[in-house]
This record gives structure tokens, C-alpha cells and sequence, in this order.
């Protein structure tokens, strides 16, 4: 199978698992059964669409099994292994829209704890800060520093609060 089949096939294999109660975040959930019968029993469902909706569930479980006694024992492992990490979630396209621009966000800016910048900040200024002479209104450290609360260096250089001597 070529990835977009094991995509495929792993969707398939969790719509199973949520028909036998398993993916629903770590708390075992409704099974396909109970759901059938809650429908039923409030006349939520047609008897048709009760048969429908459980051949449905058999014929999936029957491809499934089909394709998978097909794989050679590596790929039956490696696929069994996958789906243990795999999931797919029903969300709204608010939500969906506010992941994508976490995502994009996270790709334009890089976030760190703030000791560690300060550490970084700490390196950059022994090579670039030390003995500079240059006008703070010149240097594209200087903004970055200022705006990030980058403490000052506490040498008071006329030039920049962030130059230093050693």
C-alpha cells in the first residue's frame, strides 16, 4: 500500500475502533450496539436504516480484515503500530481555522522558554555587543533586545544600552 492508502486504511481501522467504543480520547465510549439500540429504542432509526447502518458495520469489518490478511506480517506490524498513533478528530472550522494559524504562527515565529532566549541573547552579546561602537539606531539587534525586555548590559555606552567592554 502507498501511504494515502495507509491513510486510508488507518481512518477505516479508527471508524471500526469508534464503532467498538476504543477512540474516544483514552474513555471507553458507546459502542455501535448501544448506539443502535438508544436510537431504536427513542425511534431515532428506521428498522431499514438499522439493518443499513449495521451491514454497513459488517462489510467494513469484513474489507478491513480482507485487505490486512493481504500485508505481508511487517507491514500488518508496522500498520498496527501506526494506528496506536494515529487519530482523527471531528472539529469545527473555527477551531480548525485557529489550529491552522497556531501552525502558521509557530513556523513564522520560534518560541522558547524565556531563560533560554536570555541565554541565547547572552551568546549573541559577547560576539556582537562586546566592544561595539556602533549607534543603536544602526543595529538591528538593538530593536529585538528592546522588545523582547532583553536586560541592558548596565556599562551606560553612549551609543547603546546593550554595548559593553570587557
Amino acid at each position: 500500500m502507498n501511504a494515502s492508502e495507509k491513510n486510508q486504511f488507518m481512518i477505516l481501522q479508527s471508524i471500526v475502533q469508534m464503532m467498538d467504543g476504543l477512540r474516544n480520547s483514552g474513555v471507553d465510549g458507546p459502542k455501535i450496539t448501544s448506539m443502535l439500540e438508544e436510537w431504536s429504542k427513542r425511534n431515532n432509526m428506521t428498522k431499514d436504516e438499522h439493518k443499513n447502518l449495521k451491514t454497513a458495520e459488517t462489510f467494513l469489518r469484513k474489507f478491513l480484515a480482507s485487505v490486512y490478511e493481504r500485508l505481508s506480517e511487517k507491514e500488518q506490524n508496522l500498520l498496527k503500530k501506526r494506528l496506536m498513533k494515529f487519530d482523527f478528530k471531528l472539529i469545527d472550522d473555527f477551531t480548525l481555522k485557529m489550529i491552522d494559524r497556531d501552525v502558521a504562527d509557530k513556523i513564522n515565529n520560534a518560541t522558547m522558554p524565556r531563560q533560554q532566549f536570555y541565554n541565547w541573547c547572552e551568546e549573541i552579546m559577547n560576539v556582537k555587543c562586546n566592544g561595539c561602537t556602533k549607534d543603536w539606531n544602526t543595529c538591528s539587534l538593538h530593536q529585538i533586545f528592546d522588545n523582547n525586555l532583553v536586560s541592558e548590559s548596565g556599562f551606560d555606552c553612549s551609543n547603546c544600552k546593550y554595548a559593553y567592554s570587557k
